[in-house]
Parts: structure tokens; C-alpha cells; sequence
């Protein structure tokens, strides 16, 4: 910056500051909804195995690797290639390479970043509400839900609502 800065050097910094922190935001907003589709695949699975400490791995290494994964989670490298292939089916983590050996793995939100992958396009799909915190609280839920339903149909048969003529 200039010695004694003016108007228009203090709109450009706050500018930059202002585009920067809109980029963390996003960034924010990118890791949250990794870590829903992470909590959503691992209970679609049914025996979810090193998925979950896979997918907290990338979050603290991004560009994962078979042999990396297989050093950190001590699985074999057969065993890593086989839980990465698994996170790619579930679309939570996009292969780079598209090779044999040497593959490299990031996050989608990072992999669209970079150029690996396309972006999607159109409009955003609706996203389904986070999942509860333990699979006791969806049966709870559940059955909660349940219960309302056959209390409102109880209701409904008994109760007349009074129409606006009446």
C-alpha cells in the first residue's frame, strides 16, 4: 500500500477482504455438506467398516491415495483401494488419475476446484434433512410420526371442523 493511502486503495482492500471471506464461506459450506453425505453414506451401509475413518481422513488430507490411506487406517493397500472404490460409489470422493497404479482421490467439492470434475449444473437438488445423532432417535422419531398419524385420523372422525358458512 501507498504511504498514505486514499479512498480508492482502502475500497480495494476491503474488496479483497470482502471476496476472501465469501471464499471461506463457500468453503465452510462445502465441507458441511460433505459432512452430511458422509453421516448419510455411512448409515446406507450396512457394515460401514473403515468408511468412517476414511472419510475423516479426507477431511484432514484431501488427496488421498491408496497407499496413504492404507498407512494411516493400517489396511492393507488391496483393503484401501477397495474402501476407496466404496467412498467413489457413494460420491463422496472423485478418482483423479483415472489410471491403474498411482491413483489419487479428492473430495468432489475440490475435484470441481481443480478441474477434474464438472460441476453440476441446473438447479441444486434439494438436500434431505441431517441425519439424528444415533439410530435409537430415528426409531423414536418414527415412531413418534406414527403415533401423530393414527391421532389425526382418530381426530378426523370424531371432530367436525365448522365451515366458514356455518
Amino acid at each position: 500500500m501507498k504511504r498514505k493511502p486514499d479512498v480508492g486503495d482502502w475500497l480495494a482492500t476491503v474488496r479483497a477482504v470482502e471476496a476472501a471471506a465469501r471464499d471461506g464461506l463457500e468453503r465452510l459450506h462445502d465441507l458441511e455438506r460433505f459432512h452430511r453425505d458422509a453421516q448419510r453414506a455411512i448409515v446406507a451401509q450396512f457394515r460401514p467398516g473403515a468408511l468412517p475413518r476414511l472419510l475423516a481422513l479426507a477431511v484432514h488430507q484431501p488427496l488421498l491415495s491408496p497407499q496413504a490411506v492404507a498407512n494411516h487406517l493400517g489396511l492393507s493397500v488391496a483393503g484401501a483401494s477397495k474402501l476407496l472404490e466404496r467412498a467413489v460409489t457413494a460420491e463422496l470422493l472423485v478418482e483423479i488419475t483415472q489410471r491403474r497404479s498411482w491413483r489419487l482421490f479428492l473430495p468432489h467439492d475440490l475435484a470441481v476446484e481443480f478441474g477434474y470434475a464438472a460441476s453440476k449444473r441446473g438447479r441444486p437438488a434439494k438436500e434431505p434433512p441431517a441425519l439424528p445423532a444415533s439410530r435409537a432417535l430415528v426409531d423414536t422419531f418414527d415412531t413418534f410420526d406414527r403415533e401423530m398419524a393414527e391421532i389425526d385420523k382418530l381426530l378426523s372422525g370424531i371432530v367436525q371442523v365448522p365451515s366458514a358458512s356455518d
